[in-house]
Formats: structure tokens, C-alpha cells, sequence
């Protein structure tokens, strides 16, 4: 293996053109940066520096064409050893990330990356789209770090949760329908309504908002058609199928035929909150935290 060491001692010298300047330099005596240069040389079985000019050192056709490739060895082993430091600091390696697709359009995941380039540089970014089931489930087992989750009753153990953003609640539907000539709607408006509900698989979440606006509006909810994801029901409304309870930022996709009502006697707000396993590594969840400080609680 090559001699890091050696290598330092080469590229020293070819920086200031002295082995005395290099020894000053790299804080050692004059000797043993021969030495070092003498053993590099060696183990390449090839002579990097031209010690025959008199008042001057040279690098040899080899030492010029070897020089760059000694800069970028030293700069991965020093890259290494950053990184080394930082895992052990819990500053560097992968950071598994989940997050509902509404996290991505509200700017959530979007913060939470660049507190993560800004703040914790040696930290990758993993981030996978997931519901918020399968979310709690990844981290509960370790397969995910943090979350950005819809609120829950409770979190797995081992976890920490958050608010990191909060919307109101709109009602989304195809510009030909009949409530959409209205500048906004009230809950009773949508009485006899056939909502579309995302998520439909969960037991707590939408459909509890959903139940609260018809309780609001003085009606049962009626028929529902059931969707996996907000894009889908996105769809579905603006083709005219029915209406849906979305959050604000669902605007930000900007879909052809799908627009929104505020619904002026209901103000119900969903969240978006940040969830995190509490072994994950520290800097990255400071970071993260740091973003959204003061922001909401």
C-alpha cells in the first residue's frame, strides 16, 4: 500500500519547491522528508523528483504526470478521515427519509434537505415518498431515520415528533362543478357531496376531518370513493367524480380542470410534523429541528 506519508512529502516539496520549505511546512526535520520521499519512490519504483539540479528541485516527467493523482489520494484520505470523524459525531453517512407527498409540496422536505446540504454537508439524503402508516412501521424497525408524517396519536417507541407545518383545509373540485361558481362555500354546501378521500386505508386522519365537516354542515357524509394518494384524488376531482378535503398546498401542483373553494365555516387545519428516531445521527436532527425553530411547535 502506499505510503500517505511518502505522499505528503511529495507533494510538499513540489508546492515549495524546497525539502527545507516542505519540512517547515509539514513540521518535521528536513531527513525525514527525504526519508519519506526516498520510500514513496521506492514502493512506485519510480524516481518522482530530479535531485541532479543543483539550487533547484524539479519534478522528473513521471513526478509532473504523478502529481495530480497524489493531490487527489491525499485529498480522499483526508476526506476519509473527515468523514471517519464524523460519523463518529454522527455528522456523516446516509439518513433515511420518508415523507408524504403533501411534505414535498408544502416546502417541508424541500427545508429539511437544505438545512441538511447547509448544515450537515457530509450527510446523504436518502428521502423515499410513503404514507404514513408505512412510515411509522419503517421507523418503529429502524428502515427509516426520520419521518414527515401526517399527526398520529402516538409514535413508536424510541421516536420524537414535532410540528413543523401547518395549512388549512380547502375543498378541491373540478371547474365545472356547481359549487364552483361560488367565491367560497360553506360545510352545509357540501351536503349530499361524494368526497373523494385519500389515505382511505387509515383508521384516523381524513376521515376523521371529513366527519367533523359534516358534523359542521348538519349532513352525513355520503358516498365515498377511496384513493391510495393525493395526486390520484387530485385527478379524480377535476374530472368532475366528486370533491375533495385537501390541504392548501395541493394548489402548488397546479392541475388542469381542479380548483379550490375556502370553506368559510370551517376551520380545521392539517399538519405536517416532523418524526425522528432518537438514535439518528445528532447533527443532522439538529439541523433539521433548527429549520422549523420558532417557525411552529
Amino acid at each position: 500500500m502506499i505510503d500517505p506519508d511518502g505522499l505528503r512529502a511529495f507533494v510538499s516539496i513540489a508546492d515549495t519547491g524546497s525539502f527545507s520549505r516542505a519540512a517547515d511546512l509539514l513540521g518535521i526535520a528536513q531527513s525525514v522528508v527525504s526519508k519519506r520521499l526516498r520510500r514513496v519512490e521506492d514502493q512506485l519504483r519510480l524516481t518522482l523528483v530530479d535531485r541532479t539540479v543543483r539550487n533547484a528541485i524539479m519534478l522528473t516527467r513521471a513526478g509532473e504526470l504523478y502529481l495530480a493523482e497524489a493531490r487527489a489520494t491525499l485529498a480522499q484520505l483526508d476526506k476519509a478521515e473527515r468523514v471517519g470523524r464524523n460519523l463518529a459525531r454522527g455528522s456523516a453517512g446516509p439518513l433515511r427519509i420518508g415523507f408524504v407527498f403533501s411534505a414535498a409540496i408544502d416546502g417541508s422536505l424541500g427545508a429539511v434537505l437544505a438545512a441538511l446540504a447547509r448544515e450537515a454537508p457530509d450527510v446523504t439524503p436518502e428521502p423515499a415518498m410513503m404514507e404514513t402508516p408505512d412510515q411509522l412501521a419503517a421507523l418503529g424497525t429502524g428502515r427509516l431515520d426520520v419521518g414527515l408524517v401526517r399527526r398520529r396519536p402516538s409514535w413508536p417507541e424510541g421516536c420524537s415528533a414535532r410540528v413543523i407545518h401547518r395549512e388549512p383545509l380547502l375543498a378541491a373540485m373540478g371547474l365545472t362543478h356547481p359549487l364552483a361558481t361560488l367565491a367560497e362555500v360553506c360545510a352545509h354546501d357540501l351536503a349530499g357531496e361524494r368526497f373523494i378521500v385519500p389515505q382511505f386505508h387509515e383508521r384516523v386522519g381524513l376521515v376523521d376531518n371529513l366527519q367533523r365537516l359534516a358534523r359542521q354542515g348538519g349532513f352525513e357524509a355520503g358516498e365515498i370513493i377511496r384513493t391510495a394518494d393525493f395526486p390520484t384524488a387530485a385527478c379524480l376531482a377535476a374530472a368532475g367524480h366528486g370533491v375533495v378535503l385537501a390541504p392548501a398546498s395541493l394548489r402548488n401542483i397546479r392541475l388542469a380542470g381542479l380548483t379550490f373553494r375556502v370553506i368559510s365555516d370551517y376551520a380545521e387545519e392539517i399538519e405536517t410534523l416532523l418524526v425522528w428516531r432518537d438514535d439518528a445521527p445528532q447533527q443532522a436532527l439538529s439541523a433539521m429541528t433548527a429549520a422549523f425553530m420558532g417557525h411552529v411547535s
